[in-house]
C-alpha cells in the first residue's frame, strides 16, 4: 500500500504549459525585441525557471531576467485559475484515506508558489519540493522523500505526465503512474516507456483507491 503519492505540477494539477510559454515568450522578446519558437523553450525544461532563463538569455543579468518573468508568469496566470477537473477530489479524497500527498516539480520556488496560489492549491502537499537551475534534479528529490518521509520503495508512487517523470521515478526505484489527461499529453511517448497510463483524473483515482 502507498503511503505517499508525489504529484507533478505542470501538466499533471493543471494546464500550466500555455502559461509558461506565454512568459518566456514575453520576457524574451522584452530583453531582446526577437521572438523564439516553443521548441526553444521546451529545450531548456528540466532546470528551473533561473537555469531557462540563463538559458535562454545568457546576456541579462539573471535578477533583472527573473524579476520580469515571474512578473509575467503572475499576469499570465489569471488566465488559469482552476486545477484539471477531478483534481481537488483526488487529492482530499487520497487524504482521508490516510495517504499523504506531496509535490515534487521541476519549477523553482517563486512559480510553484505562484501556480499554487492561482489554483487554489496551497497547504496541499507536504513537503513541496522544487527544481534547481542546475540540472533535472527528480530523482534525487524522489529519493530525498524515501529518505526523509522514512519510505521503503513500494511505499511512494510519482505521478507526472513526461516521459523524463518515469525515468526519474525508476531511477529512484519507484513507481510512476502516467497523467495523460491534459490536451498536451503525448500518450506514444508514454506508451513506449509506461504501461501504467490514466487519461482521466476519475481513473487514476480508482486505481489508487481501490
Amino acid at each position: 500500500m502507498y503511503h505517499m503519492i508525489s504529484f507533478d505540477l505542470d501538466g499533471t494539477l493543471a494546464d500550466t504549459f500555455p502559461v509558461i510559454l506565454k512568459s518566456f515568450h514575453s520576457t524574451v522578446q522584452h530583453f531582446t525585441g526577437e521572438q523564439i519558437d516553443d521548441q526553444q523553450i521546451f529545450d531548456t525544461f528540466g532546470t528551473n525557471e533561473q537555469g531557462m532563463l540563463r538559458s535562454l538569455l545568457p546576456d541579462v543579468p539573471l535578477d533583472t531576467a527573473s524579476d520580469y518573468f515571474y512578473e509575467a508568469y503572475q499576469q499570465a496566470h489569471e488566465g488559469l485559475r482552476q486545477p484539471f477537473p477531478g483534481i481537488v477530489d483526488l487529492l482530499k479524497e487520497l487524504t482521508n484515506h490516510g495517504i499523504q500527498i506531496s509535490l515534487l516539480t521541476g519549477k523553482g520556488q517563486q512559480a510553484c508558489d505562484i501556480s499554487l496560489e492561482m489554483l487554489g492549491l496551497t497547504g496541499y502537499f507536504k513537503p513541496v519540493l522544487v527544481g534547481s537551475p542546475d540540472r533535472n534534479v527528480k530523482t534525487d528529490n524522489l529519493k530525498h522523500l524515501l529518505t526523509t518521509q522514512h519510505l521503503a520503495p513500494n511505499e511512494l508512487a510519482y505521478v507526472g505526465d513526461a516521459t523524463s517523470d518515469i525515468k526519474a521515478a525508476q531511477a529512484a526505484g519507484i513507481h510512476c503512474f502516467s497523467a495523460a489527461w491534459s490536451t498536451s499529453t503525448q500518450l506514444a511517448p508514454l506508451k513506449a516507456v509506461n504501461a501504467d497510463i490514466y487519461e482521466t483524473v476519475a481513473d487514476l483515482q480508482a486505481k489508487l483507491l481501490n
